[in-house]
């Protein structure tokens, strides 16, 4: 386990968070499915990057699935949108742990999946706590 990627992640994961809300980007609807939707344009460079042809067929579909869970998150209610968005980033930090499980990708670094699933797992954290307090808000107004 690489422990500087996986505090550097942790760094990154807050400062954007923090960013987000001090800029109010958080209340745009767009700014975590575009965030979520942008992680497997990595992997794509990455297999690039390492000549692995046949990695960036598999990244290609699989990102597909990410994209594709970012703009259906991007298109549900206010609610549901950061609970879906939670899911895509808790699954896309599975899938760093576990990436080279399902496939080898010759250009992805040794420290990604510390790096990237730190960062992904506390921003659906913080998701998951933006869905629950959007729940409770919707209670009470009911």
């Amino acid at each position: 386990m690489n422990l500087y990627a996986l505090v550097a992640g942790i760094v990154i994961a807050i400062y954007v968070v923090v960013r987000f809300r001090k800029t109010k980007l958080k209340k745009r609807k767009w700014v975590y499915p575009l965030f979520l939707a942008t992680f497997p344009i990595y992997y794509w460079a990455f297999a690039v990057y390492g000549s692995d042809y046949m990695a960036l067929k598999n990244e290609l579909l699989t990102g597909a699935l990410f994209i594709t869970l970012a703009y259906g998150a991007y298109k549900l209610s206010n609610f549901n949108a950061p609970l879906v968005l939670a899911i895509g980033y808790m699954g896309h930090a599975i899938y760093d742990v576990g990436h080279n499980t399902l496939f080898i990708n010759s250009g992805v670094p040794l420290w990604w999946p510390e790096f990237c699933g730190s960062v992904d797992i506390l921003i659906g954290i913080y998701l998951l706590i933006m869905a629950a307090s959007l729940k409770m808000a919707q209670r009470k107004i009911a």
